[in-house]
Parts: C-alpha cells; structure tokens; sequence
C-alpha cells in the first residue's frame, strides 16, 4: 500500500497543478479585467522563494568581484594618493592658495551599521534625490569620519575613515607635512607617508589636503598622540580621531554647495 501510495502522490500532484493551472487560464479568459490581478498574485507568490535565490546569487557574485579587484583597485588608489600628495607639496611649496569650495552640508541619520563592518561602512536616510554625490566627504562634530562610496535614491553607503581600504590625503595643521590617512578595520587611524626626519610632537592636528571637490582641503581629523617604527624611509604616525566614532547618531554630508534647497 506504501508503495502505491508513493507511485500515486507524483500523479496526483500533477493532476492537481494542470487542473489549477487550466482554471487560472479559463478564468483569464473569461473575465479578462482579472488579468492583472492574477498576474500580480501570482509575481506575489513567487516573490517569496525567488528572493533568497537573487540574493544569494548576488552575494556570490559581488563576493567574487571583490575578491578579484580589491588589490587592483587598492594599487591604483595608491598611486592616486601618492600623485596627489606630491601635486599638493608642489602647490604649497609654491605658496599657491586653493580657493575652498562655497560650503554647504546635508545632516543625514545613520539608518544601519553592521556589527561586524562596525569600523568599515554605515548607510544613511539620504540619496541621489537630496542631492548625495558619491565621494563625498561626511563629517560629524566637524571632524571628517569617512565618505560617500555607494549612493541610491533614498540611501547611500558610508565608508569610514578607520576602514583598511580607506586612504585619503591629509596634512599636519603645524609642520604642513603631508601624508595619507589610512584605518585598521579596528577604529586605528594612522598617518603614512611622512618622511622619518620629521620631528611630528603630540597633540599636532590633522587634516585633509588637496582632494577635490567632494573633500574640500581643511576638514580636521585628529590629532597626533604617537609613532610606530620607521619603514623604507617613512614614518608611520597614529592618530587619533576627532570625532567620536562609536557614537554616531547623525552626520553631515558635505555638498560642494549643491545641496537642494
């Protein structure tokens, strides 16, 4: 009997579905403003099993394609930070003022921060419609925390500033030595590049250098409360950040001036 049972139940459940489906289609027909109606029912229904599916589809791919380039890409923004570094010793070296773009900023909420990116990336309340850019500096107390890498309509991503993919121009407010602020993934932020003669004391600020529109020159940091041992000729320095990192609620996003009124 078990076995007629197992070798009927295919059959039956194939009946069943060719009879369902041959209702849906007659029903259809028959009242033909039904139509949508069906058909979004039934992308309702699929909805359910087919989200899982996307989104493991799309972790695997963007998984892969981080893996594949993030030491390209984090080559060639070394390079870019480096160029732009030796642009900005020429600049200063030369006296020649940047003009600062005209200010203007857009406070955002932080909506999500993963614990286990706590010190990488968050996502905040704006997007693409409140005028977001992507590369935007983000700054809370006045002290720059990371910028914009990813932007929606409604949302965008934040990179953070103790991040180990994130590199940014700086200088010391003091010496105007220049280097490149880089984070640990575990809320150390440390200053590279500095020449080793230099005599950098504790307590000196920091803050951004030349970086374009989206990161405007003079955005503090931190401040210096340390060396590590030299390499290759350069002093690495830690800093310590300005704004308090484990506590953010709200920010502000830098907008060149372009924000909505």
């Amino acid at each position: 009997m078990n076995i007629l049972d197992r070798e009927l139940k295919p059959w039956l459940h194939g009946v069943i579905s060719v009879l369902l489906g041959f209702c849906v289609l007659w029903a259809m027909i028959t009242f033909p403003e039904l139509h949508n109606t069906f058909v979004d029912g039934v992308n309702n229904i699929l909805y359910y099993p087919e989200k899982p599916a996307i989104e493991l589809r799309d972790i695997v791919k963007y998984s892969s394609n981080w893996v594949l380039e993030r030491s390209s890409l984090r080559e060639r923004v070394t390079k870019l930070e480096l160029q732009n570094r030796a642009m900005s010793e020429e600049l200063q070296r030369a006296g020649i003022q940047i003009p600062v773009p005209k200010e203007g900023n857009l406070t955002a909420k932080i909506t999500l921060r993963y614990p286990d990116d706590w010190w990488h990336e968050f996502r905040i309340d704006k997007g693409s419609r409140e005028g977001i850019k992507e590369g935007a500096a983000v700054t809370s107390e006045g002290f720059l925390i990371g910028r914009v890498i990813r932007v929606d309509k409604n949302h965008s991503w934040v990179q953070m500033i103790t991040s180990s993919s994130f590199l940014i121009a700086a200088a010391v407010d003091e010496t105007r030595d220049l280097g490149v602020i880089n984070g640990d993934d575990r809320g150390n932020l440390t200053l590279l590049y500095v020449p080793e003669e230099r005599q950098l004391k504790k307590g000196m600020g920091v803050s951004t250098s030349l970086m374009g529109r989206h990161v405007p020159p003079g955005i503090p940091i931190g401040r210096v409360i340390g060396t590590k041992e030299s390499k290759d000729g350069f002093l690495p320095v830690s800093i310590q950040a300005g704004a308090h990192l484990t506590q953010l609620y709200s920010v502000e996003v830098y907008s060149g001036g372009d924000s909505k009124e």
